[in-house]
């Protein structure tokens, strides 16, 4: 199984363009059709949504408007982006300016180690 790169969060935006990658993107819930099996993820200061498809994830543990982190695998369905989900997590209450930088932190030091993660 591929893995996003270790510690890299994509804007939705950059991670639509990423076809056939596993990504990990971060965004507020806009839709949810639990019965289709179907999400829609937007980034509140660019206005871009992206698909996800909740088959592995459902039920869902959060409301329309929660903030949700998706790892998974983008795909072309119809001529429209798909996150293919396999973890997806509500994140409400998370600080990301925050979470940001401890992902920084953590790849400078892996870096100085040497050390190649995922």
């Amino acid at each position: 199984m591929d893995l996003p790169e270790c510690g890299r969060v994509h804007e939705i935006s950059s991670a639509l363009s990423l076809d056939k990658q596993s990504v990990r993107i971060t965004g507020r819930l806009t839709q949810h059709d639990c019965i289709n099996r179907r999400a829609f993820l937007s980034d509140p200061s660019t206005r871009v949504s992206v698909c996800v498809d909740t088959t592995l994830t459902e039920p869902l543990g959060g409301v329309v408007g929660s903030q949700f982190q998706v790892i998974g695998r983008l795909e072309q369905e119809d001529r429209s982006p798909v996150i293919r989900t396999r973890i997806m997590r509500c994140v409400d209450g998370l600080d990301l300016l925050m979470y940001d930088r401890v992902l920084k932190a953590q790849q400078q030091h892996l870096r100085s180690r040497g050390t190649h993660l995922i």
